[in-house]
């Protein structure tokens, strides 16, 4: 049968999927079994030839609409296109519009062979009155819900459940009242999807909002074991190695939780705010990854040249804004082309994908004797990790000394299976008195390089 094929195994995994078509009674235990299934299933299991690219996305709609009357904006939009994009599900489709994008997305990937990747975004008090407020009451939520599990019973996808709605739990805009709804909520959609055999993952923020105690507490409250995991920095711009670092100790507090990361806009990491970041750039390509970690894909999951509302200059949250989208696409940082990946065809001729920038962090920077600075961090650079990366030291703007990440590091290893060699430790002259040191890593490829910033430093 179809249905006990579309992962090519047999086995659990078949039954889990018999279980979501309907032929199976899930019962508490087969449940949990499913549930299991779910969590330990391997990540090009989960997505086949990786996520489905569609051909009618925001992106391929915009550079349809603006040929004529922006050239450079549907070009950027073209590239864009050209790349696959998670599909969004909110209280904008209901009824027929629902069931017709859910079944026209599936059907692509179907024939692809690659894995639909959605995201719920109707939960009740979405965004807590913020750029994209709205949502369903609580009951209109749960039969919605119950819909799209239907819909995908049986068939291979992936499902990104309301971004933000834990992670904002932690804002002043939000009722206290919403946690226990919000909990409540979530279980059992996390329980529907499950129940389907379709993988989902919760909302784990980003690296530089909860803590990963706290978040790994809500995650649990929202039912993160019975679900494949979480995801982090949905429609944000922080670095891919830094949200990685966060996901794994989240992961560590929630059962070895599994993860996927959105790398759309993160190409040039944090812009100075979340909404519509000046400078930002497309990130590391949809694919996904087998690095040992609990890391499942790279995704786009926020739609790129989508306006997150209206700040810096954007129109309405939702809306394609072409200055945008033209920024992505000249600061991207797309990365090496994934081999597990088959390509489609574009629409339009293809921009040579751009090499990556390093991979780098700062562990410390300190005075250890007089007039002396020691730094001391980690970097690797994919386009050739056989070469150590130099990193650059300046005071004050002037350039002070170099080093090289050649030292041994096993833990860099153990997260990234990059080998053990990129470490840095070094102690250059500094002036004594208070001083701005700067650390940057030299890209090895054309990727350009990579700042690590700089630490405020009192020198003796």
């Amino acid at each position: 049968m179809r249905r006990t094929t579309l992962f090519g195994t047999t086995g659990a995994l078949g039954a889990l999927l018999a279980l979501a078509a309907g032929a199976l009674t899930p019962t508490s235990a087969s449940a949990a079994t499913t549930a299991a299934t779910i969590r330990s299933a391997t990540a090009a299991t989960l997505y086949g030839a990786g996520p489905y690219r569609s051909d009618t996305s925001e992106a391929a709609k915009a550079a349809a609409a603006l040929a004529t009357s922006d050239p450079s904006g549907a070009a950027a939009a073209r590239t864009i296109a050209q790349y696959p994009v998670a599909t969004w599900l909110g209280d904008w489709t209901r009824g027929t519009t629902l069931t017709k994008t859910i079944d026209a997305a599936v059907a692509g990937a179907e024939r692809a062979g690659t894995t639909p990747v959605f995201v719920t975004y109707a939960i009740p008090q979405r965004d807590c009155g913020g750029y994209s407020a709205g949502g369903f009451d609580e009951a209109t939520y749960d039969a919605w819900v119950d819909q799209i599990a239907a819909r995908l019973a049986g068939h291979r996808a992936a499902v990104i459940v309301e971004p933000d709605s834990l992670a904002m739990l932690s804002n002043a805009a939000c009722s206290t009242t919403l946690d226990q709804q919000r909990y409540r909520i979530l279980a059992r959609e996390v329980a529907a999807f499950t129940a389907a055999g379709v993988p989902a993952y919760l909302d784990a923020g980003n690296s530089n909002w909860v803590q990963p105690a706290v978040m790994a507490a809500r995650l649990d409250s929202a039912g993160v074991r019975t679900a494949r995991g979480f995801f982090t920095n949905v429609a944000n711009y922080y670095p891919t190695a830094q949200e990685q670092a966060y996901a794994e100790k989240v992961s560590a507090a929630t059962g070895g939780s599994h993860y996927v990361i959105d790398t759309s806009r993160n190409g040039q990491g944090w812009r100075g705010t979340w909404c519509n970041g000046p400078g930002a750039g497309l990130g590391t390509s949809p694919r996904i990854v087998s690095d040992g970690t609990a890391l499942d894909a790279l995704l786009w999951v926020k739609t790129p040249g989508a306006s997150d509302g209206t700040c810096n200059g954007g129109p309405a949250a939702g809306t394609w804004w072409s200055a945008f989208a033209k920024t992505l696409v000249a600061n991207a940082r797309l990365g090496t082309a994934p081999a597990a990946v088959s390509a489609p065809a574009p629409a339009a001729p293809v921009r040579k994908v751009p090499s990556v920038a390093p991979v780098a962090h700062r562990d410390a920077a300190a005075s250890t004797a007089t007039r002396r600075v020691t730094v001391r961090g980690w970097a690797f650079d994919r386009d050739d990790l056989g070469k150590s990366v130099t990193m650059r030291i300046s005071v004050g703007g002037k350039v002070v000394g170099t080093t090289v990440a050649n030292t041994s590091r096993a833990d860099l290893d153990r997260v990234y299976r990059v080998g053990a060699s990129h470490g840095f430790s070094a102690t250059v002259a500094v002036p004594s008195g208070r001083r701005s040191v700067c650390l940057v890593a030299v890209g090895i490829g054309g990727g350009g390089d990579t700042s690590l910033g700089c630490a405020t430093v009192t020198v003796r």
